[in-house]
């Protein structure tokens, strides 16, 4: 009678260990993509450049030259850049992700940019609007910004 309550209470133990052992599912819980977007965009603290003769394009013509020294500086929230024609990009604002395209970032103004990240090449395209008066036609457009991670 002594063994059988010892094999029982053997047999228990093992059970309860090997159940408390098991992982929930045998899945890895998945990052949230959204995290993973802003953490690239944000790109630990650092500026994204256009470095190259044709990194800026409007409406498919080459305008790097009307953005020589251009960068802009993500946080969560927010963006600074330097070097920007100001009705196409502000000096500063605030930003989000699109809540139905985490590839899609709407600024405080009311754009809507387009991101593609591949290594360390981020491409926005978007369009803006120009000033009331006379400026319009010069400054409105489609843009297309390949930057590089600095």
């Amino acid at each position: 009678m002594k063994a059988l309550r010892y094999i029982i209470a053997i047999c228990t133990i093992t059970s309860l260990m090997a159940i408390m052992g098991c992982d929930s599912g045998g899945e890895e819980a998945q990052p949230n993509p959204a995290v993973q977007q802003v953490a690239l965009l944000v790109n630990e603290g650092k500026p994204w450049v256009a470095q190259s003769e044709t990194s800026v394009l409007k409406d498919g013509f080459d305008v790097s030259d009307q953005f020589e020294g251009f960068n802009v500086t993500f946080s969560e929230g927010t963006f600074k850049t330097e070097n920007a024609i100001s009705s196409a990009w502000p000096a500063e604002g605030n930003w989000q992700l699109s809540g139905q395209d985490i590839n899609t970032i709407l600024r405080g103004d009311g754009v809507a940019m387009k991101t593609r990240i591949i290594g360390n090449t981020l491409t926005l395209t978007f369009t803006a609007g120009g000033p009331s008066g006379g400026r319009i036609n010069s400054v409105e457009g489609e843009y297309q910004f390949e930057l590089i991670s600095q």
